[in-house]
């Protein structure tokens, strides 16, 4: 593939996230009622799909994303970070995506 194709598509899906950040924002002030969160559902959704697919751009593979979240949650849960000790935030991801 082309350099410029592939900048031009890495371009595309940066707007993409900055676009996603700025409606999940809103949506998440708007939100004053459970039926609210589709939209930030949607949101997140979004931008997560499109941070793996601007990590595959940038030559870097999608089980590789997956290992350094992996890496990161452990380095959260040995360091006792408040939202693991609180609520097992940490633990509960990297179950979910050691089950993918």
């Amino acid at each position: 593939m082309a350099v410029s194709t592939n900048m031009r598509a890495i371009d595309t899906i940066k707007g993409e996230i900055l676009s996603e950040v700025a409606n999940l924002y809103r949506n998440l002030a708007a939100c004053d009622e459970i039926e609210g969160y589709d939209a930030v559902r949607e949101g997140l959704a979004t931008i997560i799909a499109m941070d793996y697919l601007l990590a595959k751009r940038l030559g870097i593979g999608f089980s590789a994303v997956d290992g350094r979240i992996n890496e990161l949650l452990n380095i959260a849960i040995d360091n006792n970070h408040e939202l693991e000790l609180e609520f097992s935030d940490m633990s509960e991801l990297k179950k979910h995506i050691n089950s993918r």
